[in-house]
């Protein structure tokens, strides 16, 4: 079996219990106050602690309603201010998170969706502000969909966003448990050798988002598995404050709570979030907890665009630019209009676009069939009132005063892997042809066929890839510019080794939309695996040109390149990756894979070095480190093995490397417990030669042993 190949393909590889909280009252509280937080710069200098919670119903947080799931967030309710009616700019999470970080709403940062945008390179954000302030800065995501490519690591020194490495293909977002996250999250607050400036941390907690996986505690006491997510991962939070608290580190910090959006969970037939514009999804609990907070609720309607105004006020810092929020310290009015929009079905299926706003207790969506409802009268929002009432006209006013500024966000385009990561709803890449829109096109419409795309996703992530290949085809017999169908179809495609099939597929998309970047980009993924590695570079310089030069395309076309000998300008753009991308473990890896195929180990090895240095646990950048050293520096090599072995406990062309190296070595006995795993556990159908061989070097260095 000799060593493992080291260029298949240039893939990007991206990779505890309830606890009580007693958390800090705020200095100065008067409980005949009225409800407010402390006054603009009176917390000058304090730490920032902002907490987003992915998928988090507001009516599943205690105080917003249901009790019993998240009693450390109650708790800090009680100490801060909760604000009662707060809403997401989009029920999507990088859109959502991209207002939280820059207080802008999607039309002037520009992302409308989780795959297609990145933020520019220019837009202020809260990490910026507070770095060139002296705040020390962190990030811990919990998922891809947040990784540094698509921008939101601007002004943060650490944007931890190492993931485990999958696999297989699949639909579900690598993520990690918030365990894990608060833990990171933890250690990096309390590290000693931080400095004494305040620092900003935020913590990103994925665990709510489908597919509702909670750990088994949580999932006791007949809990739906969505509630016990939540309360999971409000333990998580618990345990993070305590511990912060405990070391002093909350005496002085502004504490931020809020989620990125809500989950449907079959309202209005929708059964996760992003298609529609209702509360279910677009509520979201906002909590605020700080010194000199009188604690209470505030019911002036507020949104994610004000959450970076509001902490740069209390903290004294100036945002330096014109913000779309209001500082919650100064009371905001209570009737602006509240913009919101779920543009990904418009942007990746060709159904209508869908915005909207909010004004006190009225909603108005601007769809084909337009909707208005009165949210205390009939919080369900069952009742379109928008021939019956004249707030229509006020709030359709409202909504085009909000959407003369667009933002153009530059452009990304995702490899086969990156887009296999992409749960659902749109989560796909693609970009459907500009069109007239009518009613058909109206996502109330097409809510059927949106839970039947869902539902062949889930079918292939559960192992039964034809039946969501069929489900998929039949989706685009019906609707051929549903694109993130295609995209998905020509994944499963080439996932289950019918390149060629996905490239008929994706030329046949690209005969309405010809300068897609997204279809281009996947039909050069898929030309490769195809074998086609000239069609391929043409496709990937097309989507390129198209507007796709982005870390996924290039990595594509260098993989091209290199196939086809054009070995310089796959280094060069290898090179430009890592330059563009330096805390990046996966663009080092790559740069190592591709230097350790044209033969130049050391500097394979001082690439695939920077990304074990980046990434510890990254199991494939070891294993590729060690063939890398092997030659020149073979004790090195075995160490490097050694850390790869139980990051790949099943990789069995490692644990044959590593126990024939160790045979090789000053001590040879140490090769034993490598290889009878080996030969214990390698599939004989496609290692038999090796296991007898394997066997044989066993039994010489037993008798050598006696």
């Amino acid at each position: 079996m000799g060593f493992f190949a080291v260029f298949a393909g240039f893939a990007l590889n991206r990779r505890v219990a309830a606890v009580a909280v007693a958390l800090i009252a705020g200095s100065g509280c008067n409980r005949a106050a009225a409800p407010s937080l402390g006054a603009p710069g009176s917390l000058r200098g304090a730490n920032v602690l902002l907490v987003t919670i992915d998928t988090l119903r507001q009516d599943r947080v205690g105080v917003y309603g249901h009790g019993g799931l998240t009693p450390n967030l109650d708790r800090l309710a009680a100490s801060g201010l909760r604000f009662a009616h707060a809403f997401t700019t989009a029920p999507l999470t990088l859109p959502a998170h991209a207002s939280i970080l820059t207080g802008l709403l999607p039309r002037r940062h520009g992302i409308h969706n989780n795959t297609a945008f990145r933020l520019d390179g220019q837009t202020p954000t809260l990490a910026t502000q507070l770095a060139g302030a002296g705040y020390r800065t962190g990030a811990f995501i919990g998922a891809f969909v947040l990784d540094a490519r698509f921008g939101l690591n601007r002004g943060f020194a650490i944007y931890d966003d190492h993931l485990p490495h999958g696999d297989r293909a699949t639909f579900h977002f690598a993520e990690r448990r918030a365990a894990e996250v608060v833990r990171l999250a933890g250690d990096w607050i309390l590290q000693r050798d931080g400095g004494s400036g305040p620092w900003l941390a935020w913590v990103h907690l994925f665990d709510p988002h489908a597919p509702y996986e909670a750990p088994a505690d949580y999932q006791q006491g007949g809990r739906a598995p969505y509630d016990a997510e939540v309360a999971y991962t409000d333990a998580m939070l618990g345990a993070l404050l305590t511990r912060l608290q405990a070391a002093h580190a909350l005496d002085r910090t502004v504490v931020v709570v809020t989620a990125d959006h809500g989950e449907s969970l079959g309202e209005h037939g929708e059964t996760t979030h992003g298609l529609f514009g209702y509360d279910s999804t677009l509520a979201v609990p906002l909590i605020i907890s700080a010194p000199g907070t009188a604690p209470g609720v505030a019911e002036t309607p507020v949104s994610h665009v004000d959450v970076p105004p509001t902490i740069l006020d209390l903290v004294g810092v100036d945002p330096g630019s014109a913000l779309d929020g209001q500082s919650l310290a100064r009371t905001p009015s209570p009737d602006r209009a509240l913009y919101f929009e779920a543009l990904d079905a418009s942007l990746t299926r060709g159904w209508a676009p869908l915005r909207g706003v909010i004004q006190r207790n009225w909603k108005y969506i601007d769809l084909p069939e337009p909707e208005l409802y009165d949210l205390t009268a009939d919080p369900q929002e069952m009742r379109n009132l928008v021939d019956r009432d004249s707030h229509a006209d006020l709030l359709r006013r409202m909504l085009a005063a909000a959407s003369v500024r667009e933002t153009a966000a530059p452009r990304v385009a995702l490899d086969g892997e990156a887009a296999g990561r992409l749960r659902s709803l749109g989560y796909t890449a693609g970009t459907s042809a500009r069109r007239t829109v009518t009613a058909a096109d109206d996502p109330k419409r097409l809510v059927a066929l949106n839970e039947r795309f869902n539902t062949a996703l889930t079918a292939f992530d559960s192992g039964r890839a034809q039946e969501a290949l069929s489900a998929l085809l039949d989706i685009l017999h019906e609707r051929s510019d549903f694109a993130t169908a295609r995209a998905s179809a020509s994944t499963i495609l080439v996932a289950t080794g019918r390149a060629a099939a996905a490239v008929d597929l994706l030329r046949a998309g690209l005969v309405g939309q010809p300068d897609s970047p997204e279809l281009l980009a996947k039909l050069g993924t898929a030309l490769r695996e195809a074998g086609d590695l000239r069609r391929s570079a043409d496709a990937l310089e097309r989507a390129r040109r198209a507007g796709a030069d982005q870390a996924d395309v290039a990595n594509d076309l260098a993989v091209a390149y290199a196939g086809l000998g054009r070995t310089e300008q796959a280094r060069g753009l290898f090179r430009q990756l890592a330059d563009r991308n330096p805390s990046s473990a996966t663009t080092w890896f790559n740069l190592g894979l591709f230097e350790l195929q044209s033969l130049r180990p050391d500097e394979a090895a001082a690439a695939l070095r920077r990304a074990t240095a980046i990434e510890p646990s990254y199991g494939e950048a070891w294993q590729a480190l060690g063939a890398a050293l092997l030659k020149g520096h073979p004790r090195d090599a075995i160490d490097a093995w050694r850390r790869a072995e139980p990051l790949l406990p099943h990789d069995y062309d490692l644990l044959f490397n590593l126990g024939m190296s160790l045979e090789s070595s000053e001590t040879p006995a140490d090769a034993l417990p490598y290889l009878r795993r080996f030969a214990a556990e390698a599939p004989r159908d496609r290692y038999a030669a090796d296991i007898t061989r394997v066997q044989a070097v066993i039994a010489r260095l037993e008798r050598v042993g006696r």
